[in-house]
Formats: C-alpha cells, structure tokens, sequence
C-alpha cells in the first residue's frame, strides 16, 4: 500500500502525468490532498483529478483521504495480514507513521 502526499500544486500540475504513470503502478493506493506548502490550490492539479485519471485507466481504485490526519484510521481500516505500508511526501504524511503505530497497539 502506498500512502502519498503530493507536494505543491504547481509540482503535481507540472507532473500530472507523470504522477499518474507510475502510481498507476502500485497494488494499492492511497491519496491525501497535496500539501501546499504555501500555494493557492490550482485547477485540476489536485489529489481528487490525480485520483480520477489514475481510476479511468483502469488498473486501481485509488483511495481518497482528504484530510491526512484521518489516514492512520482510514489505513487501519483497509490493511490486512502482511500488508506493508510504503509513507511517502515531503508535508504532514510524516506524522502517519508513529500514528499508525500507535493505533496498531491499541488492538
């Protein structure tokens, strides 16, 4: 499963497609919203069309989180035995790690 925070707008526009190549490769993904690091969001270069594209080539389903503070619950609510969870993004995903394992404790 990989867990990724795009980083700028203006970087997820400039790398749309580049994005939706090679996330179109994983088994599983899941999305947040970009981390804007200061910039005003831009038309159609954000999680949700970076999302859709990668639906509409058919491959993979991916997941939505909005708001990354929900992904340590929405990850423990989808991961099975022997998944392992790939955290990647330059913003706030950083925290999901600890989080997440401090939820797995609580089972």
């Amino acid at each position: 499963m990989l867990a990724f925070q795009p980083h700028r707008y203006t970087r997820t526009r400039d790398l749309f497609e580049d994005f939706t190549k090679i996330l179109n490769t994983v088994d599983a993904l899941v999305l947040t919203e970009v981390y804007a690091a200061g910039e005003e969001p831009v038309a159609a270069a954000d999680s949700r069309a970076l999302a859709r594209a990668i639906r509409v080539l058919g491959k993979l389903e991916p997941i939505y989180c909005e708001n990354v503070a929900d992904l340590p619950q929405m990850l423990m609510n989808v991961l099975q035995d022997g998944d392992v969870v790939l955290n990647m993004g330059a913003g706030s995903i950083n925290r999901v790690p600890s989080a997440l394992l401090e939820l797995s404790k609580q089972i």
